[in-house]
Parts: structure tokens; sequence; C-alpha cells
């Protein structure tokens, strides 16, 4: 009986180890058409991105007119907005432009290679995506900035301002298009009153100030506030391989109840 208790937890435990390459497996083989096509230029936004961070602008180029070339005739596998949609096309455009320049520096290049990075990968990664790893940046970002907002240091506040408007441009297209529209306006009008502010001869720093804490607000709830914890994401997923693991975790604990019985049962009727 020993012997075949632990049979059966050997083959069960294969079972369970083998569940999520298997269930990867799966979910390609019945991922639809235009999800495939999608994924498929996320590895070209993904590559697109590394051979500019390694220098290879020749090989970058050719990897960015794939994206100019395939992504107009992309057929999305979610809805989203005509801005959305021109936000990232946009940045796609712009992109070319500076990679066919002569007078553009290694970090601009970085720049529209992120930002196009980024729109793709929010098209392609509903649940975690790459624009939501830049929260720590921002949140550092807008801090320093209330700090001197409220020293009044105009020339430090605007060296950060400017720094962290350029990261909110990088991954803007990304987030119009996971965000709603009145997310967005509430973002956008925040940078809209502090932009104001520092064209006028005298700065309004309490007006600022408000400004920035609406920011930070706006900020904070596109980023996590409508965030679950990570098991919860995947147990809530109908796609998630969590569902198989418990499912064959529970197949494991009936099969063992099972044969306890049997054993029970046996010890019972032999008594």
């Amino acid at each position: 009986m020993k012997k075949n208790i632990r049979y059966l937890l050997f083959f069960l435990s294969v079972g369970l180890f083998l569940s999520w390459p298997i269930h990867n497996l799966y979910s390609q083989l019945d991922q639809p058409v235009e999800e495939k096509q999608l994924a498929a230029l996320d590895q070209i936004a993904h590559e697109f991105l590394s051979n500019v961070k390694k220098g290879d602008i020749e090989n970058a180029q050719k990897q960015l007119v794939q994206l100019a070339d395939q992504f107009p005739n992309q057929h999305l596998p979610i809805p989203i907005r005509i801005e959305s949609l021109n936000a990232v096309t946009q940045s796609i455009l712009a992109a070319k432009q500076s990679f066919a320049s002569a007078n553009v520096s290694e970090q601009q290049l970085l720049w529209h290679a992120t930002q196009v990075r980024v729109a793709i990968d929010a098209l392609t990664h509903v649940h975690q995506p790459m624009w939501r790893s830049y929260y720590p940046s921002f949140a550092t970002q807008v801090q320093n900035l209330q700090q001197s907002a409220v020293e009044r240091n105009y020339a430090q506040f605007r060296e950060q301002f400017d720094e962290n408007y350029q990261l909110y441009l990088v991954i803007k297209p990304a987030m119009s298009i996971q965000l709603p529209e009145s997310q967005m306006y509430s973002i956008t009008t925040a940078y809209e009153v502090i932009s104001k502010e520092m064209r006028n001869a005298q700065m309004d720093w309490q007006l600022v100030r408000e400004a920035l804490r609406d920011l930070n607000g706006s900020m904070q709830l596109a980023f996590v506030g409508e965030e679950k914890s990570t098991f919860a994401r995947l147990m809530m997923r109908p796609d998630s391989p969590m569902v198989m693991l418990v499912s064959v975790g529970i197949a494991l604990l009936v099969a063992l109840s099972y044969v306890a019985w049997k054993k029970y049962d046996g010890e019972i009727r032999s008594a």
C-alpha cells in the first residue's frame, strides 16, 4: 500500500510541475491570429530598443521600418481610443524622423526608442505593462519638485520639471492606451497649470504646489490605484496558469484522501 502511495505521489507531482509548461504551450496554440501578430510586433519593438541600447543603430533602423510598416495594418485584440492609436503612430513616426536625422544625440534616439517600446508593450501586456515600472522614478521626481516649490528655487524647479516632463512624455502614449480619458485629462491639466505658471514673469508658487499635489494624486491613481495583489490578478485571469496548478493540487488531495479512506476501510474490515 505504501509503495502505491509513493507511486501516486510521484506521478501527481510530475503532473503538477508539468502543468505550467503545458499551459504555456496550450495558450500559444490557442492564441488568436491577431494576438500572435501583436506578439511578433512586441518582439520587434523589444529588439529595436535593445539594439539602440547596444549602439547598433543600423539594425535598430531596420526594425523601426518593420514597426512602421506593420503597425498600421495590425488588428488590435483590444479596443482603444483613436487618440491613443494616433499617439502610438506618432511615436513611431517621430522615431523614424529622429533616426533619419544626422544631428540627433544617442540620448534622443534612446528616448524615442523607449517611447515606442513602452507603447507597443502596453498593447500586449494589459496586466503588467512596462510603463508602470517607472513609478518609483516618477514619484521621486515629483517629491523633488514639491521640495523645490516649497523653497521657491526656480532654477532647480525648472530643471527638475523638464526632466519629469520628458519622462511623462515617454510613457504618455502607453498610459493613454490603458487609462480612462478622465485620468489622462487630470494629469495633462496639472502639467498645463505648472507650465503656464513657469512662463509667467512671477510664479504663483501656491498654485504650483496645488498643481503638484493634483499631479501626484493622479499619478498614484494611474500607477497603483487600481492594482490588486499579484496572486489576485493571476487567479482572476481566465487564462491563468494558477487555475491549472490549483486544479492539479485539488486532484492530488482528492487522490490521497481516497487512498487513505481505502486503507482505513480495509483496516476496519480486517479487524
